[in-house]
């Protein structure tokens, strides 16, 4: 079968968010594409018609869920050759059992395909680019890692994420700003909505992790079920909550605690949501001398988030989510000539 790199297709079918990252980085390094990435699913069956891939890779540990349904649906029902994929290399940080999985894997896949000169090729480019199954973002040469000075608070709602993407999409790669993202949300989307975001900005999007030294061009999103604060060498603290919040992560909470730790060089911009979360935390802001930004209502999902600032007199500026990046850019050109 005279096939190239980039004409093989492959199904990934896992239930973890980090393997299947880890699998994209490993099979695009080398010129592999695949066109589905996602858990066994009802949606991941009515993808497989129409994306024709060459192989399903199967993500097979000692945790997978047995759903004898789908999985039975999987053997039976589907013509493309399966690979069971053996992940329990991943859950261990030794480079050389990553290394041997891999080559292991890529043997599999170069038997069903026709490609036995997969054989020879050399992974450790692609294992290089690759910690522990995160990818490592590579940054722009001007671009530096600066302990972070000017922070603002990205909350958002219902219709939330799509606006983010928008606005983080058209920062400019160095933009002296660190931005913490309260975006109401599912626990168990949190990692799902950092990766998606990291795939759309040249900044780097995480979850918060207790002792990390918040720099400029990141963006980190907050737990829902901890708080976080800045201390103050710039790490982050994540705390029990003392109390339960009415909305999870409380963009209130975070707005006071990033505008009591940064004064007038917070800030906050409020996105597309219902309620009236955030109107106590554009308060705190602005009485340290913040800036308060919120989307403008016809560009909202939902406006009635920002609307509430603005009724209490508390917004700066309205504007889409596009024109405030810009706008946040010509803010950091102005205060950079003033020596801000």
């Amino acid at each position: 079968m005279d096939r190239t790199l980039d004409k093989i297709h492959i199904a990934v079918a896992s239930g973890s968010i980090r393997h299947r990252k880890y699998l994209q980085n490993m099979m695009q390094g080398i010129g592999l594409k695949i066109v589905i990435n996602e858990p066994l699913s009802e949606q991941f069956f009515r993808k497989l018609d129409s994306a024709s891939p060459d192989v399903v890779l199967l993500d097979i540990d000692e945790s997978t869920h047995d759903d004898s349904v789908l999985l039975d649906r999987l053997l039976d029902d589907v013509d493309i050759p399966i690979i069971f994929n053996d992940v329990s290399a991943l859950t261990h940080d030794q480079q050389g059992e990553q290394s041997r999985w891999y080559a292991k894997l890529l043997l599999k896949i170069a038997e069903l395909t026709g490609r036995p000169e997969w054989e020879a090729l050399d992974v450790s480019k692609v294992l290089a680019d690759t910690v522990s199954g995160k990818v490592v973002k590579a940054r722009p040469a001007n671009v530096s890692q600066d302990l972070a000075r000017n922070v603002w608070v990205l909350g958002a709602s219902l219709g939330g994420p799509e606006m983010l993407k928008q606005f983080l999409m058209a920062v400019p790669e160095d933009l002296p700003v660190a931005f913490i993202l309260a975006q109401h949300l599912g626990e168990n989307f949190m990692a799902l909505l950092a990766e998606q975001l990291d795939r759309m900005t040249s900044f780097s999007v995480m979850p918060a992790e207790q002792g990390h030294v918040l720099c400029h061009q990141q963006v980190v999103v907050v737990p829902v079920d901890q708080r976080l604060r800045i201390n103050p060498i710039g790490a982050i603290e994540l705390q029990a909550l003392e109390k339960p919040t009415r909305y999870v992560p409380s963009i209130d909470l975070v707005a006071a605690d990033i505008g009591l730790r940064y004064q007038e060089k917070a800030g906050m911009i409020v996105f597309s949501g219902m309620g009236d979360d955030a109107a106590v935390g554009a308060k705190r802001m602005r009485e340290v001398g913040a800036q308060v930004w919120a989307q403008e209502a016809r560009s909202c999902v939902i406006s009635a988030m920002p609307d509430n600032l603005r009724l209490r007199g508390l917004v700066n500026v309205s504007a889409t989510p596009l024109e405030m990046a810009e706008m946040l850019s010509t803010y950091y050109s102005s205060e950079r000539r003033l020596n801000y």
